[in-house]
């Protein structure tokens, strides 16, 4: 089917039938005003972007760019903070900006976390994740992206990683001229700024050198290497945390065809059965006070890898046994929520670091004051946050295995002395960022082969929690993978300068490990206190089989018309790094298709099927 673009008058006769199914006889002819048509006007757009998160906020950017497109960006969350652009404060832990979801128990992963089950940490608030992530720009390696080729479907070789490299530079403007060398990799003068802080401490220096020891050469990540031990390079600017939202949206807020609106939870797409299209969607500010929006060529969703499955399953869209549970009438029968995938790794790995002199906190105010003044001091960084070493841990791989990411925090060192401290207290993030005397190493598997899913909550599915049974650590080998690492991170105690600087195992209480010896000990800490690292993708993947994929490699959803999904639940498969740059260069490349659809083939929409 060929839809050609609807013009003003005709979509407006359009949308008025629309709205009586939504709203019963509320724009019937008898009682139409002229402020009724006004709001009318007012709810129909060219793009409905649904959520402003990390790639809703770089659509926003690009879509608005063309003046006669009337985009809307609807967003759950509210206004960025400016405490939240302070690089040293870990914005993970603020819970007004996260969706705080959790996964289900089961019996072979987060067996001693809260309730057994491990919280999966999202952004809620206007730039999503990129908000509350740890601002790394890792991208993944080349066969990452290989591996989504389908030799059934031609389109898929546009997502081969030769083919996706100018819209990682697209928007990148690399501040480190030593990397910026590779300009096969890098560029310049894109709206998001990559470079390393500048602040780097004794410990980091430290721990480099220990990498360095054990064979870990410092390299720039993002050129397709298998291993490296680096000072990473972050999404920043001034020494200040920069959002998609600060990046792409704030500086084109003025535009009279852009309208943001935070608070506004979308819970419904308006479906045309007969015709197989989206007609808009429904949103609320206010719970139970259901407001409408059209969209005359698409509706984008970008709300992630979990709150997607929620509005496409409460939409109709999804497979059928699961929708007729809730009573939901299907509408399109696709595998939305399956092959859910989240980066794992596990607590109980610590270092204690006993020269460190306790901080004050006068001292940490007066740096507060230093970040706020002029952008420096400590609060300028990550501390050992910036720390990572990417391994590799079978051969003819071509790309690392695990990230042992390490993460400062600060202990009261006569806890040490007086008694062992549990691992939740370990992670318990007490100071900023820069101010440690415990380093702890997260095993981050960058490539789990486990898989979950994502379903609607059983007691209330529209406004309930999602159910994630995400199923961390099922798969034997990611267990072994990370208990792997471990014994190599373990490598580090032997370090010269680990010995003079006295830097020993912490002694966390880990039970109930505290019995068993060696491997055996670690599989049963990483199965007790398994950590989910909050980048889910996989419940909409792309492909071109409808059985086993939610979106074509135009990342359209199959059997409907003006609906597509730019976010990271389309990935297939996990990249060996974050799920940042890669969800930044989904959307550059969602644009680009967008571009083509809607402007280069005389803006006509067409879902091959």
């Amino acid at each position: 089917m060929e839809l050609k673009v609807c013009y003003s008058a005709f979509i407006l006769n359009i949308v008025l039938g629309s709205i009586s199914f939504v709203n019963g006889d509320l724009f019937s002819k008898a009682t139409r005003t002229k402020a009724d048509e006004k709001n009318l006007q007012n709810s129909v757009f060219d793009f409905i972007i649904v959520g402003g998160g990390t790639a809703g906020c770089v659509l926003a950017n690009r879509l608005s760019a063309v003046h006669e497109w009337k985009v809307l960006v609807l967003e759950a969350g509210e206004e960025e903070n400016i405490d939240y652009d302070i690089p040293g404060v870990p914005t993970k832990e603020f819970r007004p900006i996260l969706w705080n979801f959790r996964t289900e128990r089961n019996g072979f992963s987060c067996l001693s976390r809260p309730g057994g089950s491990c919280e999966v940490k999202t952004g809620k608030v206007l730039g999503g994740s990129s908000v509350t992530n740890d601002m790394k720009y890792t991208r993944g390696s080349k066969k990452d992206y290989d591996s989504w080729y389908d030799s059934d479907a031609i389109k898929s070789l546009d997502w081969k990683f030769e083919n996706l490299i100018e819209h990682f530079k697209a928007s990148e403007d690399n501040g480190d001229y030593d990397v910026l060398m590779n300009s096969f990799y890098h560029s310049r003068g894109g709206e998001m700024h990559v470079q390393r802080f500048k602040y780097i401490d004794r410990y980091m220096e430290l721990f480099l050198g220990a990498f360095a020891e054990l064979g870990f050469r410092s390299i720039d990540i993002n050129t397709n290497v298998p291993e490296a031990a680096v000072n990473n390079q972050f999404v920043i600017f001034n020494n200040t945390r920069l959002s998609t939202n600060s990046a792409f949206l704030k500086p084109v807020r003025h535009r009279k065809n852009l309208t943001v609106k935070t608070g506004a939870t979308v819970t419904k797409l308006i479906v045309d059965e007969q015709e197989k299209t989206i007609d808009g969607v429904i949103y609320e500010i206010e719970k139970g006070k259901e407001q409408a929006a059209y969209a005359k060529r698409e509706t984008i969703l970008t709300t992630g890898a979990i709150n997607n499955v929620r509005l496409l399953h409460l939409s109709g869209i999804g497979p059928q046994d699961e929708l007729l549970k809730h009573n939901i009438t299907v509408k399109i029968n696709l595998p939305v929520g399956a092959d859910y995938q989240d980066q794992v790794s596990t607590g109980g790995l610590a270092f204690s670091l006993h020269e460190v002199t306790p901080f004050s906190e006068s001292q940490i105010i007066e740096d507060f004051k230093t970040w706020f003044q002029n952008r420096g001091g400590p609060l300028a960084s990550r501390g050992i946050n910036q720390v990572s070493a990417f391994i590799q841990l079978f051969e003819n791989k071509n790309g690392p295995d695990i990230e042992l990411a390490l993460e400062g925090n600060y202990i009261r060192s006569d806890k040490f002395m007086l008694t062992n401290v549990t691992v939740h207290t370990a992670e318990e993030t007490s100071l900023p960022l820069p101010y440690y005397n415990l380093v702890i190493v997260n095993p981050v598997l960058l490539k789990p082969k486990s898989r979950g899913k994502v379903t609607l909550n059983k007691k209330n599915p529209k406004y309930g929690r999602p159910v994630i049974q995400a199923n961390l650590l099922k798969e034997p080998e990611d267990l072994e993978a990370i208990i792997d690492s471990v014994d190599i991170a373990l490598q580090l105690l032997n370090n010269k300068e680990f010995k003079r600087a006295d830097i020993k195992l912490a002694p966390l209480d880990i039970f109930p490990c505290d019995r068993l010896q060696n491997r055996d000990q670690w599989n049963c800490i990483a199965r007790h206190y398994t950590k989910a690292m909050g980048n889910p993708i996989g419940t909409c993947r792309m492909g071109a089989n409808k059985t086993t994929s939610v979106v074509n490699y135009d990342l359209k959803v199959h059997d409907v018309e003006r609906l597509r999904i730019v976010d990271a639940s389309v990935m297939p498969t996990h990249v060996r790094g974050g799920i940042f740059a890669p969800t930044v260069m989904i959307a550059e490349k969602a644009t680009k298709l967008i571009m083509k659809d809607w402007k280069e083939n005389k803006s006509n929409y067409f879902n091959r099927r």
